[in-house]
């Protein structure tokens, strides 16, 4: 064989192999909003889009909770391969395809508040039917064995987990504290007495807290200390995708950008927005029986979708915008760029938002979760 051909042969065998691509973010739902920055806007969904959404059918339904009138049914999660929900008795997991349920944990007269997901542990934010006491715990979520649970020394309103740390807002009628606990033990990291989030949400591992008649400050979700202050009323309603902005509320003023690291406004508005929604580019917001799409950059608004009924939480997911509308009215679906209106109305509850996750749009009432695929 001629020699030039046997070194070219043998320079090709010697190349390193290309590495193989990398797998596709998978399309979940970890925690009430998404994530822990309570944007509302699943990225990776790719399966529901323009084109197949007129397609989704009704697949299966089931009850959210049991006969005690304390019991109260939450939206679900969607992770690890599982739905995850609050169900007759307790929480379980769920087949998101079939509705088969895979396991169930029994509590005895407690509803719940709040589930996310993280490192492989369910957390979940109950409450006992008097109303007086809470409790915080974790659960493998694979299986449903219990890792620990924590009776809470005030009644509990909020939970979001972010950087291996579960955060816990206490009610407004009883003590004033933020509490964070970490997620694989339980085991208390800080506390903050007279703060409050008032829509508790991570953004970069920084949380907006507010004290009566002392404004309000950022502080570092892992150790409770103060990133920095300011004499505003503000609150969170919203953070971007990145984090580098909270999207805040306040007595004062409407709808309000703020870089996230330092508080600096990017831009305000005379929008009032108690809950947003937001991806790189725009921030949509209920508003009556609409909601209303601004340009992130200067808060100008660019497009609003009217609904049949009272407007509620709106879901991005991929391409689309998710919004559901009074007590039963049908969900409207739009192209969440252009607010173009596409097929929906499946029954829907604006105290209820969305999940949307792995091809499959799930919707409760607070009584029946519906899944659609």
């Amino acid at each position: 064989m001629n020699l030039f051909l046997i070194a070219a042969l043998t320079a090709a065998l010697s190349l390193p192999t290309p590495p193989a691509p990398a797998p596709a973010p998978v399309s979940e739902w970890a925690q009430t909003g998404y994530g822990p920055g309570l944007t509302f806007y699943n990225p990776h969904e790719s399966r529901l889009t323009a084109s197949s959404v007129g397609a989704l059918t009704s697949r299966w339904e089931m009850s959210t909770h049991g006969a005690p009138e304390c019991e109260v049914g939450r939206e679900p999660l969607a992770g690890y391969g599982n739905l995850y929900t609050s169900d007759p008795g307790g929480i379980g997991a769920y087949d998101p395809a079939t509705g088969a349920r895979r396991w169930h944990v029994a509590l005895e007269r407690r509803g719940v508040t709040r589930m996310a997901l993280s490192g492989g542990i369910l957390a979940t934010l109950t409450y006992a039917c008097d109303n007086q006491h809470s409790f915080l715990s974790a659960y493998r979520a694979g299986t449903g064995a219990r890792l620990w649970e924590i009776p809470l020394g005030a009644p509990t309103q909020d939970m979001i987990v972010d950087r291996g740390v579960v955060v816990v807002d206490s009610r407004p009628d009883f003590e004033a504290s933020t509490v964070a606990h970490r997620l694989t033990t339980g085991a208390r990291l800080w506390k903050l007495y007279g703060t409050r989030g008032d829509g508790l949400l991570s953004a970069q591992g920084r949380i907006l807290l507010r004290t009566e008649g002392e404004g309000s400050r950022a502080v570092d979700v892992k150790t409770g200390t103060t990133i920095w202050k300011t004499p505003e009323d503000w609150y969170a309603v919203g953070s971007n995708p990145s984090g580098s902005r909270f999207y805040i509320g306040g007595r004062n003023g409407g709808l309000t950008a703020i870089d996230s690291a330092n508080g600096n406004k990017a831009w305000e508005s005379t929008w009032p927005a108690p809950s947003v929604t937001a991806d790189n580019e725009r921030v949509y917001f209920p508003r009556y029986r609409s909601v209303i799409c601004l340009d992130a950059k200067t808060g100008r608004k660019l497009w609003s979708v009217h609904l049949p009924d009272g407007a509620g939480q709106p879901v991005r997911a991929g391409s689309l915008l998710y919004s559901p509308s009074g007590m039963g009215a049908g969900l409207s679906i739009a192209d969440a760029t252009t607010g173009r209106t596409l097929k929906g109305g499946m029954p829907s509850s604006q105290n209820y938002p969305p999940t949307v996750a792995g091809g499959r749009l799930f919707l409760t009432d607070g009584n029946r979760l519906r899944a659609y695929s």
